[in-house]
């Protein structure tokens, strides 16, 4: 990448003029003009910035001096470091000695704007490149050499054990950069992948030496997205070892999306695995199990159903839960298996009972 361009040094001299009242210039390190407050002076060879590469420091030059020096003028004209090497020169016009208390300003400022830009050019390729490796992970036939490029590239440290993220973001704006740079403040940058897949959808490779140190790093992605105050559902896949089970990986959580029947925030593929078994069947087998086992059962009674499912068969925290009382629960359940023949308090025909509710 070449760091000092002509967009950004004209992006420099433009704010530079508007603080200082003087007219800047900016050279590349062959001494050309690339930027200045003179349009005119675009373009041509500026001898005092060739002798401030030369000698590598800071040089001033009076109305005599610059008199026989080409496209010179008047001021001082400073080197522009970048990563310890001189990258080009910044000239500013004017009485020396009134330069005095602004010009290690202006040079501190231009070289700030100019690593500014640098990490963020850096890191918008950084974003790419991990974009095409997620893309070329859920081929159908991925390419292994490019996926090795890809990581490389990346200098990506994937670990033994893998579990892929999947994060909705519906309808809100947010900035790719500030959520990579967050991600990567809190969790190990080699150990990780994100891409950004659409608008609203951000898939997170993430990887760690053991198991468990997996569903840690779940919860502490969920809460980072929470700190950056975006509202998200989030889905995480079962443990694999091998990339090529990536793309399995993502339909897992795909899955957990279609089955999160009451939308909550976050869910891994463990919490819906058995209603996926079932969701892989054929559908007209669903269909007429459901409506044998179920028959007429009305709305609120298969809403009772599910939170006395939901609550372990309990009736003291169904009835809490769905603040009614144990006796109107009670009476509900009745209901129930007087119009499916099942007892929803008996562990067998309360299991017949859930899986006509998942189908």
């Amino acid at each position: 990448m070449d760091v000092l361009t002509a967009d950004i040094a004209a992006l420099i001299v433009d704010e530079t003029v508007k603080r200082t009242q003087h007219n800047i210039n900016i050279m590349n390190f062959n001494g050309e003009i690339l930027a200045s407050y003179d349009k005119s002076r675009i373009g041509t060879r500026h001898e005092g910035a060739c002798m401030v590469i030369e000698e590598g420091r800071t040089m001033v030059f009076s109305d005599t001096e610059s008199e026989g020096m080409q496209g010179t003028q008047a001021g001082v004209n400073l080197p522009i470091i970048f990563q310890d090497n001189i990258v080009g020169v910044i000239g500013i016009t004017g009485d020396p000695k009134a330069l005095e208390q602004i010009a290690d300003l202006v040079k501190m400022s231009t070289e700030l704007l100019l690593y500014q830009n640098y990490f963020t050019y850096e890191l918008e390729g950084n974003i790419r490149s991990q974009e095409l490796l997620v893309e070329e992970l859920l081929k159908s036939e991925p390419s292994k050499s490019f996926i090795q490029y890809l990581t490389q590239q990346l200098n990506t440290q994937l670990y033994t054990f893998r579990k892929c993220i999947i994060v909705n973001i519906e309808k809100q704006i947010f900035s790719k950069n500030s959520i990579v740079r967050t991600l990567a403040s809190q969790l190990e940058t080699q150990s990780f992948i994100i891409a950004f897949t659409n608008s609203n959808r951000i898939v997170i490779l993430i990887t760690g030496e053991v198991q468990n140190e997996l569903d840690f790093k779940v919860k502490n992605i969920y809460q980072i997205f929470k700190r950056l105050k975006l509202d998200i559902q989030m889905a995480s896949s079962l443990v694999f070892k091998h990339l090529k089970d990536f793309k399995n990986a993502y339909e897992e959580c795909e899955l957990v999306f279609m089955l999160n029947e009451h939308n909550q925030p976050l869910m891994s593929f463990e919490d819906v695995e058995e209603k996926t078994l079932l969701y892989q069947s054929d559908k007209e087998i669903r269909e007429r199990y459901k409506k044998r086992v179920l028959g007429s059962l009305d709305l609120q009674s298969i809403e009772t159903l599910k939170h006395f499912f939901k609550n372990d068969l309990n009736i003291a925290k169904t009835a809490k839960y769905l603040y009614i009382h144990r006796n109107t629960l009670l009476y509900r359940l009745e209901k129930c298996e007087a119009i499916t023949g099942l007892n929803p308090k008996k562990y067998a025909d309360a299991l017949k009972l859930q899986i006509a509710l998942w189908c």
